[in-house]
Protein backbone atom coordinates (compact mmCIF):
# COMPACT_ATOMS: atom_id res chain seq x y z
CA UNK A 1 0.00 0.00 0.00
CA UNK A 2 1.30 3.44 -0.94
CA UNK A 3 -0.02 6.72 0.46
CA UNK A 4 -1.79 8.71 -2.23
CA UNK A 5 -2.55 11.90 -0.33
CA UNK A 6 -5.01 13.82 1.80
CA UNK A 7 -8.66 14.36 0.83
CA UNK A 8 -9.28 18.09 0.54
CA UNK A 9 -12.76 18.23 -0.97
CA UNK A 10 -15.86 16.22 -1.77
CA UNK A 11 -16.85 16.98 -5.38
CA UNK A 12 -20.07 16.44 -7.30
CA UNK A 13 -21.04 13.11 -8.80
CA UNK A 14 -19.57 10.89 -6.09
CA UNK A 15 -16.01 12.15 -6.20
CA UNK A 16 -13.12 13.18 -3.98
CA UNK A 17 -10.26 15.58 -4.60
CA UNK A 18 -6.94 14.55 -3.06
CA UNK A 19 -3.77 16.62 -2.63
CA UNK A 20 -0.86 14.35 -3.52
CA UNK A 21 1.63 13.38 -0.79
CA UNK A 22 5.21 12.14 -0.88
CA UNK A 23 6.07 14.27 -3.91
CA UNK A 24 9.80 14.86 -4.31
CA UNK A 25 11.41 17.53 -6.50
CA UNK A 26 12.67 14.81 -8.86
CA UNK A 27 9.20 13.28 -9.39
CA UNK A 28 8.45 12.21 -12.94
CA UNK A 29 5.22 11.33 -14.70
CA UNK A 30 5.96 7.64 -14.13
CA UNK A 31 5.75 8.17 -10.36
CA UNK A 32 2.20 9.56 -10.47
CA UNK A 33 -0.75 7.22 -9.84
CA UNK A 34 -2.28 5.58 -12.89
CA UNK A 35 -5.90 6.04 -13.95
CA UNK A 36 -8.22 3.28 -12.65
CA UNK A 37 -5.90 2.34 -9.77
CA UNK A 38 -7.92 1.27 -6.71
CA UNK A 39 -8.03 3.73 -3.81
CA UNK A 40 -8.45 2.48 -0.25
CA UNK A 41 -8.89 4.10 3.16
CA UNK A 42 -6.83 3.42 6.27
CA UNK A 43 -8.88 0.29 7.02
CA UNK A 44 -8.04 -1.03 3.51
CA UNK A 45 -11.65 -0.67 2.34
CA UNK A 46 -11.88 0.06 -1.39
CA UNK A 47 -13.58 3.41 -1.82
CA UNK A 48 -13.01 4.17 -5.51
CA UNK A 49 -10.62 4.51 -8.42
CA UNK A 50 -8.25 7.23 -9.61
CA UNK A 51 -10.06 9.10 -12.38
CA UNK A 52 -7.58 11.87 -13.10
CA UNK A 53 -4.39 13.69 -12.13
CA UNK A 54 -4.37 17.48 -12.47
CA UNK A 55 -1.89 20.23 -11.79
CA UNK A 56 1.90 20.27 -11.93
CA UNK A 57 3.89 17.08 -11.46
CA UNK A 58 5.57 18.31 -8.27
CA UNK A 59 2.25 19.18 -6.55
CA UNK A 60 -0.57 17.21 -8.20
CA UNK A 61 -4.19 16.83 -7.24
CA UNK A 62 -5.86 13.50 -7.87
CA UNK A 63 -9.55 13.03 -8.59
CA UNK A 64 -11.23 9.87 -7.34
CA UNK A 65 -14.46 8.39 -8.68
CA UNK A 66 -16.08 6.83 -5.62
CA UNK A 67 -17.91 3.50 -5.86
CA UNK A 68 -21.71 3.58 -5.75
CA UNK A 69 -21.94 1.75 -2.42
CA UNK A 70 -20.25 4.66 -0.59
CA UNK A 71 -22.98 7.08 0.57
CA UNK A 72 -22.80 10.87 0.41
CA UNK A 73 -22.70 11.19 4.19
CA UNK A 74 -19.88 8.65 4.30
CA UNK A 75 -17.87 10.76 1.84
CA UNK A 76 -17.73 13.67 4.29
CA UNK A 77 -15.93 11.53 6.86
CA UNK A 78 -13.00 11.23 4.43
CA UNK A 79 -12.27 14.99 4.51
CA UNK A 80 -8.72 15.61 5.80
CA UNK A 81 -8.08 11.84 5.94
CA UNK A 82 -5.25 10.07 4.18
CA UNK A 83 -6.07 7.66 1.37
CA UNK A 84 -3.88 5.04 -0.28
CA UNK A 85 -3.47 3.19 -3.56
CA UNK A 86 -3.16 -0.53 -3.80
Amino acid sequence: MKRLGTVVQVVAHQGLLVRGDNIRPDTSLRDLPRINTFVVDKSVKRIGKVSGVIGPVNSPYITIKVFGDVSGSELKKYLNEKVYIK
